[in-house]
């Protein structure tokens, strides 16, 4: 009878081993799950701040693009309109007199950093334009002056590439007229 107690105490100790390493098994996994939850909980509210962070700066961009834009509508009321001077008349455009920006965006244009005095200012007479109020006129008009083709992109912000298709453009548009 001894014998069987022995065994029975051993089946007993056995079976508690068994139990508490199940305990053990679930209560790390539970303590896996508890992590993985307060890890993704703080990754969704590191979104929600990195979302609302986007909203805003986005709200300041686009309200930034709309004063850019309004900016942009006002400046095209005094901008230069297109002319084609008639055949033998190059002087044709120049006596279309062009209404001046309103002071403020005025001074913003005048707010150029410091260059040659070759620069283009509103009271320079480039904006006129060479053959006067053409969209190309001060590429024209700095060409005819004998500056460079890199020049003349440095001072119009037009490519290099640009610059000497409108002067080939100038070319052949004479040629034809002659």
């Amino acid at each position: 009878m001894s014998e069987l107690m022995v065994l029975l105490q051993a089946l007993l100790l056995i079976a508690g081993w068994l139990l508490f390493l199940r305990a053990q098994t679930e209560l790390r996994a539970q303590a896996a799950r508890q992590s993985l939850t307060g890890e993704l909980e703080e990754l969704r509210q590191t979104i929600d701040a990195l979302l609302q962070k986007l909203a805003e700066d986005a709200a300041r961009a686009e309200a930034r693009l709309e004063a850019r834009l309004r900016e942009l509508e006002r400046y095209t009321q005094y901008a230069p309109l297109a002319c084609e001077p008639a055949a033998g008349n190059a002087d044709a455009c120049l006596t279309e007199t062009q209404p001046t920006p309103p002071a403020p965006f005025a001074d913003a244009v005048d707010a150029t950093p410091n260059t040659t005095a070759e620069t283009l200012t509103p009271d320079s007479g480039y904006n006129s334009t060479g053959s006067a109020t053409s969209l190309y006129g001060a590429v024209r008009m700095l060409a005819a002056q004998g500056l460079t083709v890199a020049e003349i992109a440095r001072q119009t912000g037009y490519a290099a590439g640009e610059v000497e298709l409108i002067l080939n453009l100038t070319r052949h548009r004479t040629e034809e007229n002659e």
